[in-house]
């Protein structure tokens, strides 16, 4: 017998699919809009629907090629249909089998072993997708794909301005959350998957969430107390908040960004991490960024970009991307390079980071801009991380030095 409740919240996945690949909304948007459609929804069932939809997502190409293959069931569009096929694939959930006879399930199951011999249906990503980072980072793409279709780990930073990890460790155990330090000074990572933005930690500002990766980019721009600082992509203040407090909230950051909203949502961050040395500021006009000639000791470019390296927890963004939209991003991070690094005073430092893997948006970036300063700037240091090996996004980052 079918379970209603399941099948009426197979019915919500499937139309929040479809919205989804409509892309005229982020996977983020359209799954807090249906978690927000169904109040009755415990935190199991807001779990299972966000992880399912987002698996979904993933795995678009492949479920669709799977059920078009079938002879049974093959040219019909249901959403449905294929977030079955998922469960009945990628999970083995038994509840899906009233759903397909037995034939089809064998013959979906058939389907999915045949599609594996290619590469782009399998780990289920554009054709063009693949062939970029074939050409880009040779066999290494292989283990670098089947790492970014991963279900991705929820990594906490630890706000030093107001406790320390040992003493965040015990107070989420205690509040029932089942945590482990990981081999970085402010990590914590979530062993078992719980909504942890309902502890009372959380609301009292003791921890943000920042992929491991992510929390590597402050440390690399060798922030001191009494600094001033600009991060001028700043977004919603993850890594402006984490420079805070490796200030120790003493000296002054600048938060630039071209969207108001984001550093609207910055400030109210701030509120809660206890952060007052930084101010946002509008990126409304090129005047913003001259005004700040020559004035920071330390300047985050943390800059937009493909978000290859971080495909796992915004697998949406493959379905929208395209090699015309990826040269345009290439495009603005050499304008940001340009333009914004005038920022820096002599002395001072620029990190350039992005959550890219691809080679083109990272270190032939920093080889170009060098050639074009002409020794305005020098390389101090990069580092990669790449998915495949660390277990968490991939991320680039290179310090520069400006010495004339």
């Amino acid at each position: 017998m079918i379970d209603k409740d399941f099948a009426n919240t197979i019915d919500v996945i499937a139309k929040g699919l479809e919205e989804v690949l409509a892309g005229d909304r982020s996977l983020n948007q359209i799954s807090s809009h249906w978690i927000k459609q169904n109040p009755k929804w415990n935190a199991i069932n807001r779990g299972f629907f966000a992880e399912t939809l987002m698996e979904a997502t993933r795995w678009w190409r492949l479920l669709d090629a799977i059920v078009n293959k079938s002879t049974e069931l093959k040219n019909k569009e249901s959403y449905r249909l294929k977030v079955l096929t998922y469960f009945l694939i990628k999970t083995k959930d038994e509840k899906v089998c009233e759903f397909f006879s037995k034939e089809i399930q064998a013959d979906l199951k058939s389907c999915y072993q045949q599609l594996q011999s290619i590469r782009a249906v399998a780990e289920s990503i554009p054709d063009w997708l693949d062939s970029l980072g074939e050409s880009e980072l040779g066999k290494s793409w292989d283990n670098e794909i089947k790492a970014l279709n991963t279900l991705p780990p929820i990594v906490l930073r630890v706000n030093t301005l107001k406790t320390n990890k040992n003493e965040l460790l015990k107070r989420l155990t205690a509040e029932g959350f089942q945590v482990n330090g990981l081999n970085q000074p402010d990590a914590l990572i979530l062993v078992k998957r719980a909504d942890i933005f309902k502890s009372k930690a959380f609301f009292e500002g003791h921890f943000e969430i920042q992929d491991a990766s992510s929390q590597l980019v402050a440390p690399f721009l060798d922030v001191k107390s009494g600094m001033r600082v600009v991060d001028a992509c700043a977004g919603h203040g993850g890594k402006t908040l984490h420079i805070a407090s490796l200030m120790k909230n003493k000296g002054k950051i600048l938060a630039l960004d071209n969207a108001d909203w984001k550093l609207d949502e910055l400030i109210k961050r701030s509120a809660r991490a206890g952060v007052t040395i930084i101010e946002t500021r509008p990126i409304t006009t090129t005047k913003v960024v001259k005004r700040l000639k020559d004035k920071a000791d330390r300047l985050l470019l943390d800059v937009p970009c493909s978000g290859l390296g971080v495909l796992r927890r915004n697998p949406d963004s493959k379905w929208r991307l395209t090699p015309e939209k990826i040269e345009e991003i290439k495009n603005l991070q050499v304008y940001i390079l340009d333009k914004y690094t005038q920022m820096v005073k002599p002395g001072g430092k620029f990190v350039y980071s992005t959550c890219s893997i691809l080679p083109s948006e990272n270190q032939q970036q920093i080889k170009s801009f060098l050639a074009r300063t002409n020794g305005t700037f020098i390389l101090e240091d990069e580092k990669s991380i790449f998915p495949s090996e660390s277990g968490f996004d991939g991320f680039y980052m290179a310090s520069l030095v400006r010495v004339k």
